[in-house]
This record gives structure tokens, C-alpha cells and sequence, in this order.
């Protein structure tokens, strides 16, 4: 299980102090100035050993597979999980003009309503999430095979504007999407203080469990922790693959991915 982020004071209490908790968990530029750091470094591979142009291709390819996957979690956690799309003026309209049903809990807003400020679970007879182990924490196979289908729908048509081939685009299809699926399962169970989910149920949860002390899980964790803790849970939508937050003006922290670029272009 993932430890809580946080250290004793001082004093040898329980409470951890503000330099505490700023000590484990890593200041925002620090994890995106890594993730750049990362991203050249691929780049600067592939234009080493295949050329310019194909780096070019690559690198645009990969960045814009990062903002379609940001965005889908954004869009997919804020509208559809917390059934944000119920508010807007046009399912409104439908509702009006049709007699469209909104859309029912996925079981996601039960979870939250579950989950206690430390992030344990006051595991409650609920119908919708008894049924599931992980209590709607993890993806299952099947879930993993309709986020496939989503992306697969998005990815393949701006990698094939990007030039890629199509063996290209599906090794970088099946790449990301296993990559996100395992941050997640590696993340959010444990964090929740759920066993890690088997392989017979999803991808498995100690996949990535060596790296639960990095600096980018760190992160994560505080990242979405704020989002249980935001008033509504209106704020830091994105679990594994943050940007879109940052884009829409829902990120809740001390600056933004935007602050900082407005900053270096100053």
C-alpha cells in the first residue's frame, strides 16, 4: 500500500508540518521540468538514431497522444463520472426539447461520498459498489477495452496526420494506454487503502508499484487528493496523465502548469 504523504513534525507528533509535507511531496515545476526533461531526452534518441524529420513526426506525435489522453481522463472523470454533462446547457436543452433522461451515477459519486479525509473508505452497504472489489477504484478489463476504443477513435487519425503508420500508431496506442492503466491501478486502490488489483481482474497493481515513492507518484497522490478534499470535488480532475486541469482552470494547488509557462515567457 502506498504510505501516507506525510512525515512527524519536529516535535515527533503525528501532524506533519508544512516544511514536512513540502519535503515529500515535490513542488510542481520540479515534476514538469522533469517530464520535459524525459520527453527531449526521447526525442533527442529518435533524431540520434532514425533522423530529424522522423523526430519531428515523433515528437509531435507524442505530445499530442499526451493532450488527447489528458484530456479524455478531464473530460471522462469531470463530465460523465461526476456527471458534470447534466449541468450543461445543451443536455438541458435535450432534456427539454426531447425528454432525455439525465444521465445515473456510474458509481464514481458514490465513491466519494464513501471516502474519508485520510482517504480510507467507510465501506457502507451500497449497492453499486459492493458489487465491485476495488469499489470503484480500478478499471477491469473491460473498462480498459472501451477506453481503448475511445482513444483508438481520436489517436489514429492525428498520428496519421502526423505521418505515423499504422503499426506505428497502434504501438503507441497500446503503449500510453498501458502505461495510464497502470499508473492508475498502481495509484488509486492503494491510496484508498485497497489491495492492488490482480491480473485476472485488470492490469495488475503492483505493475508500477516500485516507482510508488517517485517524485511523479508522489505528486499524483497529493494531486488527487486535493480533489477528493476541493469543496465539490471541483478541481484537479486529472489522475495520472495531468495538463488538461491546467488548460481548463480547474487545478488546485499553489501554481499552475499555465503560471509557470506564463512565467519562463516573461
Amino acid at each position: 500500500l502506498v504510505p501516507r504523504l506525510q512525515a512527524p513534525d519536529a516535535s515527533g507528533g503525528g501532524t506533519p508540518s508544512g516544511a514536512a509535507v513540502a519535503n515529500v511531496v515535490p513542488p510542481l515545476w520540479v515534476v514538469a521540468f522533469q517530464g520535459l526533461l524525459a520527453y527531449a531526452a526521447m526525442v533527442g534518441g529518435v533524431a540520434a538514431s532514425l533522423g530529424s524529420p522522423a523526430a519531428i513526426k515523433g515528437a509531435v506525435g507524442i505530445l499530442g497522444m499526451y493532450v488527447i489522453m489528458s484530456v479524455n481522463e478531464y473530460v471522462v472523470h469531470r463530465y460523465y463520472q461526476h456527471l458534470g454533462i447534466n449541468r450543461t446547457a445543451l443536455s438541458r436543452w435535450l432534456r427539454n426539447m426531447l425528454g432525455m433522461k439525465p444521465f445515473k451515477t456510474s458509481g464514481h459519486m458514490e465513491h466519494h461520498a464513501e471516502t474519508l479525509d485520510d482517504m480510507t473508505l467507510d465501506q457502507k452497504p451500497e449497492p453499486i459498489l459492493d458489487a465491485d472489489p476495488f469499489r470503484g477504484t480500478a478499471f477491469s478489463w473491460s473498462v480498459s477495452a472501451q477506453m481503448t476504443l475511445e482513444i483508438a477513435l481520436q489517436s489514429y487519425p492525428f498520428l496519421w496526420l502526423c505521418g505515423w503508420s499504422f503499426t506505428a500508431s497502434t504501438a503507441a496506442l497500446v503503449a500510453g494506454l498501458s502505461l495510464h492503466a497502470m499508473v492508475w491501478q498502481t495509484l488509486h486502490p492503494a491510496m484508498h487503502l485497497l489491495p492492488d488489483p490482480p491480473i485476472t481482474y485488470g492490469f495488475p497493481g503492483w505493475s508500477l508499484a516500485a516507482l510508488r515513492q517517485s517524485r511523479y507518484f508522489r505528486f499524483l497522490y497529493a494531486n488527487h487528493e486535493g480533489h477528493h478534499r476541493v469543496p465539490g470535488a471541483h478541481g484537479n480532475y486529472n489522475v495520472c496523465f495531468p495538463l488538461a486541469d491546467h488548460l481548463f482552470g480547474t487545478y488546485r494547488g499553489p501554481h499552475s502548469c499555465m503560471t509557470w509557462m506564463l512565467l519562463c515567457c516573461c
